[in-house]
């Protein structure tokens, strides 16, 4: 389905149903959920759960009572400037996204194989299926809001129905990323205890 609004600009300036979440934690790692809130709903709440008390994060959510799609603005176009500026920051980027697929998955995108490769590590540990390289969610398109970072590569993970909508896997998705990127930073202690379901 075709995006209504080409840009932030154009959506800014027709739209006012949207909220925008920012935490600058001066961080090298940040966390974004382009399309949360009712656009693709819990991908913001695991995207914070990710970004813990330690890494930036950015959520765009959906606040309309319905048409929430209409404020989709796909992942290569999405260019709002605080998103922006924390990404071109940052080292290491990850962008949280819902698909509608029913069964319980993460799909693994991006430019930053080494982190997806680890990320997929730290899913399997935790028994949540994962895949890398579906076709249908690649994320390696340059200009792809994950992969425009200091390093011009990100991971960009895409969550099927069946994992949004459980509150363990949330859990267990954000102890995973967490555990992946401290494992590639060589810093344990930024990664946040989460309890296991």
């Amino acid at each position: 389905m075709a995006d209504r609004y080409r840009n932030f600009e154009e959506l800014s300036r027709c739209e006012s149903g949207f909220g925008v979440h920012v935490r600058d934690r001066a961080s090298e790692v940040t966390i974004l959920a382009p399309h949360g809130g009712r656009i693709e709903p819990n991908t913001s709440e695991v995207a914070a759960l990710i970004a813990g008390d330690h890494y930036n994060l950015f959520c765009f959510n959906g606040l309309k009572e319905n048409d929430n799609r209409d404020l989709h603005i796909t992942s290569h176009r999405f260019d709002h400037p605080q998103a922006l500026s924390l990404v071109s920051r940052s080292s290491s980027v990850v962008a949280v996204h819902g698909c509608t697929v029913n069964k319980p998955v993460v799909y693994l995108g991006g430019l930053d194989e080494q982190l997806i490769s680890q990320i997929s590590y730290e899913l399997e540990n935790l028994q949540l299926n994962c895949e890398w390289g579906n076709e249908h969610f690649k994320g390696t398109h340059r200009s792809n809001i994950c992969n425009r970072g200091r390093l011009k590569r990100g991971v960009q993970l895409e969550l099927s129905r069946g994992v949004r909508d459980s509150g363990s896997a949330h859990i267990k998705i954000g102890l995973a990323v967490q555990s992946a990127i401290a494992a590639l930073k060589k810093k344990p202690g930024e990664v946040r205890e989460l309890p296991l379901p």
